[in-house]
């Protein structure tokens, strides 16, 4: 919620913004200019850019220094791209520099280090209204970082990331694309997130019961924690005869399998294992339920026909 200069104490301010405040509003708050010329000079406070204050030490790549680059902008600037995603908790991408998006009307000079960028597309569902400093959403901000990376394939990773960070849900980014409008690289982005969406437990469910049929394992039940479509959910397979479940999720690391406190024999198994490996996947689930008393049927040779 933004503050109404000259209302809350300058401390209450600056406070919510990381330390940041604008010149004026400290001004408003009661803070003489000729003791903010003196907090600059004993260098108790800076100014990272024209009108703005830092009035406590921060890291350069800290909350303080995107709050003081909106600041600096004014009315109609909010984080974007990389920066508002990495407030969203996107891991990997903290070199990338302060990036502010506009209206295509709204025509101000880049800060220094800032980049400031345009849309004619900026409508209140991709501005998250939650929280502060003001800035796109999640997924407005990973399709804009697709959209500007500097090559597809980092475009690619980009998507990949946030989706297996769980930043926000294949649903989630259609809609952003949905909303974005024409832009270079849509077709890129649709077609990777067509397929992230094969690692979605309902089609891991739909190839594994044809494993089942094939390879005559024993009849399971399928439940699935989160939403079926979404490639960060996981599957479970509940071989309920026997003490065996398998769980499949795109996190799951190499094959492996545990006991647990009720005494099931859990196996887990990476997504792409079943997908392009499903020979290999089946030999660990077979091998656990043999461990636990399964005996596979024997196919029932058919009669020969009388001549």
């Amino acid at each position: 919620m933004a503050h109404t200069p000259g209302r809350l104490p300058w401390q209450e301010i600056a406070t919510h913004q990381a330390g940041v405040i604008t010149i004026r509003d400290a001004v408003a708050a009661g803070v003489p200019p000729t003791e903010i010329r003196q907090h600059l000079a004993d260098g108790r406070w800076q100014q990272p850019y024209r009108g703005v204050l830092l009035t406590e030490f921060s890291p350069s790549d800290g909350p303080a220094h995107l709050w003081a680059a909106v600041q600096a902008v004014g009315a109609d600037a909010v984080l974007a791209g990389a920066s508002a995603a990495r407030l969203a908790g996107l891991v990997g991408y903290a070199d990338a520099p302060v990036t502010l998006l506009l209206p295509t009307s709204r025509r101000s000079a880049a800060p220094p280090g800032v980049v400031l960028r345009h849309s004619a597309r900026l409508t209140a569902a991709d501005l998250d209204r939650r929280h502060d400093p003001r800035r796109t959403t999640p997924g407005r901000s990973v399709i804009d970082m697709a959209e500007w990376a500097p090559s597809r394939s980092q475009a690619v990773t980009i998507l990949t990331d946030a989706v297996s960070q769980g930043i926000v849900p294949l649903r989630g980014l259609r809609d952003a694309l949905a909303r974005r409008g024409p832009i270079t690289r849509r077709t890129l982005i649709a077609e990777t997130l067509d397929v992230l969406e094969t690692d979605a437990p309902l089609l891991t469910e739909a190839l594994f019961r044809q494993l089942e049929q094939r390879y005559l394992l024993p009849a399971a039940r399928y439940l699935m924690d989160g939403p079926p479509d979404e490639p960060t959910s996981r599957l479970r397979i509940c071989f309920d005869p026997w003490p065996v479940r398998t769980e499949v999720a795109t996190s799951a690391g190499a094959p492996s399998a545990t006991s647990d406190a009720a005494g099931h024999l859990v196996v887990r198994l990476p997504t792409r294992m079943v997908r392009e490996s499903p020979e290999q996947a089946v030999r660990v689930v077979t091998g656990a339920l043999r461990q636990r008393g399964w005996q596979p049927a024997v196919p029932r040779s058919r009669p020969a026909l009388a001549s």
